[in-house]
């Protein structure tokens, strides 16, 4: 049995029916700020009564307020938790709320009117009906622990009462606990602690004994036998849960060859990254199944809520910690859902586990998990690769630039400010004036693999099966690539195989592929007069004195914003040739251009097709 699908009304960022699906295992929600991945996990924890949020309840700013002037809140939240896969055994046991064999529901409706204590009413119920009767004890066989992202992991670890160790232990002892106060007798733990406490405190050689002599005495010569009271110095209560209570956890910063931990500090003394994977690995350890003792006890659903679990880790130990949540749902029949803002995670997970959360041109959040988005194998297997902690950042941005290498990587965003800034002069628009303002990522995918990213955004599958798809706008720049006697006069088509994907693409919502005549460099170079700041960064670069240097600084003669486009190309292709062929580099020749462009404010034109791509993925209009 597991959690496998969510539908919120009403509440916090959710005005209609908001619906979510999950995976058995483990679900990681990515995608920009204030998109709801909070407000989902607090819709879970509100169903499913998790400890904390039961405590807390519901207050008048969690009915969902649209953003507009003289809104009106919702007068209605509701929540209804699907759950599949059920066992015959949950089958039988959460008969009031199945649907279906294999399926069972439970619904929560809370109204924004208070009754006479303040508290908003509310309904729950299982099943399709709501004259179900609600059973609390069922609520209860479902295990729902919550990490928040500002996790106080030592308050959490400290001894004493509501301590997460002390929780630890008493579940895993349950059945041996109940039995024992059933038939009021003392557990072996609370025997030999009671023992060890009376051998100190009646032994007359300890202190303890020698103190409690001392103030019998006084007390006794103070008031007399008549007035007096006898005292006694003891350990405090000695019953299993003040005994846990007082326990308390330590860490051991080193572990020798041999496995003998030395060296033992408390956890104030612990990093706070460290001190919040003992926190998580205490409450993984309160969720797995105890194999090693036989029980008759069921195992029902076991569900971990972690917000931010990157916070305080550095970047090895956030992919670690992935790695091992992954495996715990695995081995341990737990369903794990977090939520994150690092892409060193987003790049560590399965690609299958990631649920993309994104708005609407409405403002409506849009959930998409990547699972359902129709990639065919080879696409998994590459993203799976190829998402790094880079690339990955195009699950958390509002558009996606694609490009083909690092060239365009580096000079797309300073050409990208000229294309807005140009905008905002002719049309007295005050758009953010950069791609990065305006949450626009550009991933460079290090070749023209633009397929395998453009099923996240359209699908593009040949057998056309209905897709999920993530509803940003995603553009892709690419080269033509065709043979090098292609020219102007007579372009030839190249065989960059995304071009024939071209006009399924441009009919999508939300993608587009643009490409130029030839390469990224050969069409910059044949606008306007761009050819002059080339050959300038060109020459800066070359590090020979020879006939190369002086046939290209005779090209810084020629006006070339003037010269004829048959000229323009002969120069392209040599410069070309040059920066390929010479330890320069496209990378290096790119990075020495864009800093030019950033610093200078010379006249640099940029080509159509990069234009209408800013345009396009910017939502610029009256282009």
């Amino acid at each position: 049995m597991f959690l496998e699908k969510i539908s919120i009304s009403g509440y916090k960022n959710f005005n209609e029916n908001f619906e979510i699906c999950f995976s058995s295992g483990l679900n990681v929600l990515v995608g920009e700020n204030g998109v709801g991945k909070s407000s989902i996990i607090d819709a879970i924890r509100l169903i499913l009564s998790e400890d904390e949020y039961g405590r807390s309840g519901i207050s008048e700013k969690d009915f969902h307020r649209p953003f507009v002037k003289d809104s009106v809140a919702s007068n209605k939240i509701k929540i209804v938790a699907h759950f599949d896969e059920l066992s015959d055994f949950e089958e039988i046991a959460f008969l009031p709320w199945r649907e279906d064999k294999n399926e069972a529901r439970l619904s929560l409706v809370i109204d924004d009117t208070q009754n006479n204590r303040g508290r908003y009413n509310r309904k729950i119920w299982g099943g399709v009906s709501q004259s179900n009767p609600y059973e609390k004890e069922l609520v209860e066989l479902i295990n729902c622990i919550y990490l928040p992202p500002l996790r106080d992991a030592e308050a959490k670890l400290r001894e004493g009462r509501g301590s997460r160790l002390a929780r630890l232990i008493l579940n895993l002892n349950k059945e041996e606990f109940l039995k024992a106060k059933r038939d009021g007798k003392s557990l072996k733990i609370e025997e030999k602690v009671n023992s060890f406490y009376n051998d100190i405190v009646n032994d007359k050689n300890e202190p303890i004994f020698k103190a409690n002599e001392l103030i019998k005495n006084s007390l006794k010569n103070a008031i007399g036998t008549v007035f007096g009271q006898d005292t006694r110095i003891q350990f405090s209560e000695t019953n299993i849960n003040r005994i846990i209570e007082n326990l308390r956890l330590f860490f051991f910063p080193e572990i020798n060859q041999n496995g003998q931990e030395f060296n033992y500090r408390s956890l104030e003394e612990n990093s706070l990254g460290y001190n919040n994977l003992i926190y998580l690995a205490t409450v993984l350890a309160e969720l797995r199944p105890i194999k090693e003792v036989e029980s008759d006890e069921p195992e029902f659903l076991k569900i971990l809520l972690i917000e931010e679990p990157e916070a305080h880790l550095h970047p090895q130990l956030q992919i670690k910690l992935l790695k091992y949540l992954q495996k715990e749902t695995e081995n341990s029949n737990i369903q794990i859902i977090i939520t994150t803002h690092s892409p060193v995670l987003a790049s560590a997970v399965s690609i299958d586990a990631i649920i993309h959360l994104s708005f609407s041109k409405d403002r409506k959040t849009i959930a998409t998990p990547i699972r359902k988005c129709g990639l065919p194998s080879p696409s998994k297997a590459f993203l799976t690769r190829w998402l790094d902690a880079t690339k990955s950042t195009i699950f958390f941005a509002k558009g996606v630039i694609l490009v083909e290498g690092i060239a365009e990587a580096m000079l797309i965003p300073e050409l990208a400010k000229r294309v807005i800034k140009k905008y905002n002069s002719e049309y007295k628009t005050k758009l953010p004036g950069t791609l990065e303002e305006q949450g626009i990522s550009v991933i460079n995918i290090n070749g023209i693999n633009f397929k395998h990213f453009m099923q996240l955004f359209c699908n593009i599958n040949e057998d056309s099966q209905p897709a999920f798809s993530i509803p940003l706008r995603c553009v892709g720049i690419t080269d033509n690539d065709p043979p090098s006697n292609s020219t102007h006069l007579e372009p030839i088509e190249g065989n960059n195989p995304i071009l024939q994907l071209v006009n399924r693409i441009n009919k999508s919502e939300n993608s587009r592929i643009f490409s130029n005549l030839k390469t990224f460099e050969y069409d910059l170079a044949l606008e306007g007069g761009n050819l002059t700041p080339m050959i300038q960064i060109f020459l800066k670069c070359l590090d020979t004195n020879g006939p190369i240097r002086k046939e290209f600084t005779d090209y810084l003669e020629v006006k070339w914003e003037d010269a004829s486009r048959d000229t323009k190309e002969i120069v392209a292709q040599k410069l070309l040739l040059r920066i390929d062929s010479s330890k320069i580099g496209k990378g290096r020749y790119a990075q020495e251009l864009a800093d030019l462009l950033l610093k200078d404010c010379t006249s640099f034109e940029i080509p159509k097709y990069i234009k209408d791509a800013i345009n396009w993925v910017c939502e610029i209009k009256n282009v």
